[in-house]
């Protein structure tokens, strides 16, 4: 028998319990500062449902979830922990699609991200293929976008795979290699 969430819900919503509602908090921050941000109402709607979810799936009442916070750390520090743990739950939850891909690149949401499609664009600039600057770019962010939104499930498993390619630039011109393999030269073959 799990916690109803709408019970959970409800203790958020009425600030019937501080360290829920900080929680809360902390995750609906954490999502305006990533790539999902859809505002301050929608984003404080997404961080109650994840925190409502993951204590209905993790915890049988509210006494057991209360003595698990009270084993980590004391104080801020311990709802930090916590909320850190639920913020990764939900971005593990969160499915990346071309779109979500698409505009992290654009809006320069994701550094590694964009340097992944300049160092793409200059490939393409650099082949028989070279359409030009701007023309180039739309073509490498079209092909990061759908790599990426085709290979990974959520951002943190995209950042493992680069983690996994190496340090620093050498990752990320490794993955744009894989990359322009993959769209750019499959096509000349």
């Amino acid at each position: 028998m799990s916690i109803d969430k709408e019970l959970i819900k409800s203790k958020i919503h009425s600030k019937e319990d501080i360290s829920l509602k900080t929680i809360t908090d902390i995750v609906a921050y954490n999502i305006s500062e990533s790539p999902e941000n859809m505002g301050p109402e929608s984003n404080f709607l997404a961080a109650t449902e994840a925190v409502s979810q993951y204590i209905s799936e993790n915890f049988k009442d509210i006494d057991t979830f209360k003595t698990r916070l009270s084993q980590l750390d004391k104080g801020m520090k311990s709802i930090n922990q916590f909320a850190e743990t639920v913020y990764n739950h939900y971005q593990d939850k969160q499915i990346l699609s071309f779109e979500i891909v698409k505009n992290m690149i654009s809006k320069v949401k994701d550094v590694s991200l964009k340097m992944i499609t300049d160092i793409v664009a200059y490939k393409i600039y650099q082949s028989p293929d070279d359409k030009g600057p701007e023309l180039n770019f739309i073509s490498a962010e079209t092909f990061v976008a759908q790599y990426i939104s085709e290979n990974f499930k959520n951002i943190r498993e995209f950042r493992r795979c680069l983690t996994d390619l190496g340090k620093g630039s050498y990752a990320l011109e490794s993955f744009a290699d894989l990359v322009y393999k993959y769209y750019c030269q499959k096509k000349s073959n």
